[in-house]
């Protein structure tokens, strides 16, 4: 059972003074007037500290008793009182996001996507992390509108090149990756922000490695949240440049190509030739040799055509990948690759996948085309075998978003189900998948919205973003919340741009956001 933590407010009492002669007794006054209500969180006033709560919604979150020394503080919800002069609200979804200190004053930046509005938001946040405003790098009047899933920011000490750029990663009906200028000084939403050399596919996310991890060369890696076998379902795919750190244009496309597979007795063979494999065919805790076969003239397919060329390729197909990140630290470390395959969900038919994996891909020193692929976590298990110290996770379900430090592999849930019994849930593991433990439990309260009938699938994390270095508190992170329970019609439209319902599921959702700072949380 997990803790429920409170915070609580002491006040300090003066000492006593020398006490006076009693006063007579003066006429009564008249009542005063009643004050009026605040409006959406207007009557609410954050402490000049850090470490503080910037909204008065209480975290949507709920601590395990093993991370009880964690502490969790608020730093904007969706009901807030609007910043600045052009009222910014954040609109809901948020996802993936990226964090940077902003050069032109004491404060920082932080950019964030908020899937299922279509948009992209920007804070900025003033020294103690405290709101002060906000506005919209992309909104859903794009013509390429997509739900902007996961997200990394390009940072120019770190990936290379002159300039930072925020990588948001578009899901559904379009299906490029976005590079945004997150330093621009006057956005213009709209624009066309496409980086068509990365390729079409159903990006969930696409994760630059550090400069010096390939010296003198541009290395991405993205995954495929693509589920339908007749579109080779979901690939990791592989972007690379030897012409520069800082190449998005000239690269060719990569996607992963198992080499060797499991004989189905626990021992390993090479693959046939010119046949498909896909993860099923792999041993949990078992390392295989992979590759990544080239997508000849990738940059200028389609979404479809690109989904022929992987079947024609016979790349690898995985249960839609999520989230892909690296190990922190060294530049070398960045050769540990981790991505999240969420699955496919209980009763679907999917035998390959149904409660999703997690797999570390260990890339060559020299060639990052070659590497070694183990998965390390699996929810496909039963219960006897869950908690055995090792990766096997009766109790998790869809894995979806990634946060990996020096030391640990943070796992994200977006529950398919209700099966599992919990609402999601983020785990800690080392970084081979073993000693997991849950951090926390995602909290639905049916007093936000009492109209919508909760379930316990109805609320999923963005993006776990750790902030320590760039505000100098070591282990501190800023989490994403995404409460799909929580509607509203007045959070329609909060990115400027009313985004009408044109069938097949394209519409603009109504739903809230919570942004929380996590301090104390191990990397």
């Amino acid at each position: 059972m997990l803790l429920v933590l409170a915070t609580g407010y002491i006040s300090c009492n003066v000492e006593d003074g020398v006490d006076g002669q009693n006063g007579v007794d003066g006429v009564d006054g008249e009542d005063g007037t009643d004050g009026e209500d605040g409006a959406d969180g207007e009557d609410f006033v954050t402490e000049e500290t850090m470490f503080s709560h910037k909204s008065p919604v209480t975290p949507l979150i709920q601590m395990s008793p093993q991370f009880g020394y964690v502490d969790a503080y608020t730093l904007m919800t969706t009901t807030d009182a609007p910043l600045g002069d052009n009222g910014f609200k954040l609109a809901g979804s948020a996802d993936g996001a990226g964090f940077l200190k902003n050069e032109s004053g004491d404060g920082y930046i932080y950019i964030v996507n908020c899937e299922d509005s279509y948009a992209v938001a920007r804070i900025y946040l003033d020294e103690n992390l405290n709101p002060v405003s906000g506005d919209y790098l992309l909104n859903s009047e794009v013509a390429d509108y997509a739900r902007q899933c996961s997200g990394t920011m390009w940072e120019k000490e770190i990936h290379g090149g002159s300039n930072d750029l925020f990588l948001s990663a578009s899901e559904d009906y379009h299906y490029t990756v976005k590079g945004i200028d997150p330093r621009v000084t006057t956005p213009t939403p709209s624009a066309d922000f496409g980086l068509d050399a990365l390729g079409q596919f159903q990006w969930e996310n696409a994760v630059p490695l550090p400069k010096e991890t390939y010296s003198g060369a541009t290395v991405i890696i993205g995954g495929d949240d693509n589920r339908d076998p007749a579109t080779a379902m979901g690939q990791l795919i592989l972007y690379y440049s030897q012409n520069g750190d800082d190449d998005l244009q000239n690269g060719k496309i990569y996607v992963l190509r198992l080499k060797q597979v499991s004989d189905g007795s626990g021992g390993i063979v090479d693959v046939t030739p010119d046949t498909m494999y896909d993860e099923g065919d792999i041993d949990y805790q078992t390392e295989y040799e992979v590759e990544f076969v080239e997508i000849e003239d990738g940059k200028n397919k389609t979404y479809e055509e690109m989904g022929t060329a992987c079947l024609d390729n016979f790349a690898s197909q995985f249960m839609r990948i999520e989230d892909v990140d690296y190990q922190k630290g060294a530049d070398e470390n960045a050769r540990n690759i981790f991505f999240a395959v969420t699955g496919r969900g209980p009763n679907s038919g999917v035998t390959m996948n149904n409660w999703g994996t997690v797999y570390k891909l260990v890339l060559d020193d020299i060639n990052p085309l070659e590497g070694k692929l183990t998965q390390i976590v699996s929810g496909n298990v039963s219960t006897e075998d869950s908690f055995k110290g090792d990766g096997e996770l009766s109790i998790l379900q869809s894995p979806d978003n990634l946060c990996v430090t020096e030391n640990f592999v943070y796992i994200q849930e977006d529950p398919n189900s209700e099966n599992r019994g919990h609402t999601a849930y983020i785990y800690q593991t080392n970084l081979n998948g073993y000693q997991p433990r849950v951090v926390m439990e995602a909290v639905v309260r049916q007093d936000l919205d009492p109209t919508n009938d909760a379930r316990l699938r109805d609320i999923e994390y963005g993006a776990l973003t750790d902030i320590s270095d760039k505000i100098g508190v070591p282990d501190t992170f800023i989490l994403a919340v995404q409460p799909h329970y929580w509607q509203d019609e007045s959070f329609l439209s909060l990115d400027g741009h009313f985004f009408p319902d044109v069938g097949d599921g394209q519409d603009e959702d109504f739903q809230a956001s919570q942004l929380l700072i996590l301090k104390g949380l191990p990397r």
